[in-house]
């Protein structure tokens, strides 16, 4: 926003220049001369629009599918130009107008004193200047408002937001589920806008409304996801149960990819885009999903579509999904373009518990660990900072959901969700204690204990809590 106003006050004068002076100085309209100046910098900011911005064109809030996305794109941004470069013609003449410059100009030098006269009085010149501190006060005000509702409007208040601490049941509530968006807006679709588009090489390119993709065969499981953004011990973790069409079941409908087609390519509203191989998301399973935790998807998450694919980071599964290609080759989407890890996310683990002073007994130390499709097969817990470890007990997910959730899912397996742990720890005396987690991935391979940041890869290393025992 800010460079539009840069880029708006570069180009007054520029228009300024260009269109000279109206025909006649009392004249509230410009001559064909300067419309016609005026419609050829209107063409060329849409021309340098499109060509710089092309690939972002489809990016809606409402839905709309790409192909009548990037066409409302292209005229919203022409009715854009068009109305800067009339508020700028038409203000530009109003102030020649105002304030006499072509009647000074061609003012003729008085024979008696050889000097030139201007035709501007002190009380037009207040009065001019009085509508212009009007006209810059009642501006700044309407940009306040716009700016007001602007932020109002926007995701300012979840977006980033983690689970909460406290908030540690197998299934998160959707309330609390975390939030990461690339948006400043995010959209907020108008179901009767929205198709699922879903073509390239397949055999049979198909569309579907939103009833439609509800009517389709149905699955529902439940499926951690983390945030590639989710430090060592962070709460960019959170479980839900959804339901919705698997990718494979989808396909089917379209007879299958044809050969050649080995990537999957998601378009989201927003213009977000990611890329995986197709056969890595039918290994885990992916599906597409309309429902969270037994209601429609929230705004924030997604609606009217999100896919959903275990085992790797949040950021491959676009929400507000509305087309889907299936190509020969991977594409760069947003966050894999920046070099982002696409593939399968790394093994975590967290301790959640205890947190400060604990009393001298028997301490229960529970926390959560996840390694994706991969499953958890173990977890260690060291109280002594790493010297000796000691093996937790892993609680079997269908023991954390309760019997309503029982009844709503379908499956609730280790190699899609986090695993609850805890361990009975018996302190020998009292003392400041470092407690460290590792968990143990499905296939044998042990957390990586090298600390290492979120970017671009993701974060590994041990969870280490400290506690005093009192």
């Amino acid at each position: 926003m800010l460079g539009q106003f840069v880029l708006g006050i570069v180009l007054g004068p520029a228009l300024h220049f260009a269109a000279r002076v109206p025909t006649t100085p009392a004249s509230w309209r410009p001559d064909r001369r300067a419309l016609g100046i005026a419609g050829v910098i209107v063409l060329a900011m849409e021309v340098v629009a499109l060509g710089v911005f092309w690939p972002v064109l489809p990016e809606g809030l409402f839905g709309d599918p790409l192909g009548r996305a990037r066409l409302l794109t292209a005229l919203s941004a022409l009715l854009v130009f068009l109305t800067y470069v009339a508020v700028t013609l038409f203000t530009d003449l109003w102030l020649r107008t105002a304030w006499d410059v072509r009647a000074a100009a061609e003012q003729p030098a008085e024979a008696a004193g050889g000097t030139s006269t201007l035709a501007l009085t002190r009380r037009r010149a207040l009065e001019a200047a009085g509508v212009v501190v009007v006209a810059v006060a009642a501006g700044g005000v309407g940009v306040d408002r716009l700016l007001q509702g602007y932020l109002a409007s926007s995701n300012l208040a979840y977006e980033g937001r983690p689970t909460p601490d406290d908030v540690l049941s197998f299934i998160t509530p959707t309330k609390d589920f975390y939030v990461v968006s690339k948006n400043a807006l995010d959209p907020t679709v108008i179901a009767d806008h929205w198709r699922l588009e879903l073509g390239g090489l397949v055999r049979q390119s198909r569309a579907w409304t939103y009833e439609q993709v509800r009517a389709l065969p149905s699955e529902t499981r439940v499926v951690t996801f983390e945030c590639i953004a989710n430090g060592v011990g962070g709460h960019l973790l959170s479980t839900a149960e959804w339901r919705g069409v698997s990718l494979q079941s989808l396909l089917a409908l379209a007879g299958g990819a044809t050969p050649g087609g080995a990537y999957v390519v998601f378009f989201s509203t927003d213009g977000y885009a990611s890329s995986l191989p197709l056969r890595d998301l039918l290994e885990a399973r992916t599906m597409l999903a309309w429902q969270m935790n037994g209601a429609p998807l929230a705004d924030r998450h997604g609606f009217p579509l999100r896919v959903v694919v275990p085992g790797r980071y949040g950021e491959q599964s676009p929400k507000w999904l509305t087309r889907i290609e299936i190509a020969n080759r991977p594409f760069k989407g947003f966050y894999q373009s920046q070099g982002w890890n696409d593939k399968q996310l790394e093994t975590m683990s967290r301790i959640d518990a205890p947190r400060g002073m604990v009393p001298l007994g028997s301490v229960t130390i529970a926390g959560v660990a996840f390694a994706g499709i991969r499953g958890i097969q173990r977890v260690e817990v060291s109280a002594d900072g790493g010297v000796s470890w000691h093996e937790a007990r892993l609680l079997s997910p269908r023991s954390e959901l309760s019997r309503s959730e029982l009844s709503r899912s379908e499956l609730s397996r280790s190699d899609t969700t986090w695993v609850f742990w805890t361990w009975a720890w018996l302190p020998p005396r009292r003392g400041v204690y470092t407690l460290i987690a590792r968990a143990t991935d499905g296939r044998g391979a042990v957390q990586a204990a090298t600390e290492r940041g979120t970017v671009p890869q993701g974060a590994t290393g041990w969870p280490r809590v400290s506690v005093r025992v009192g």
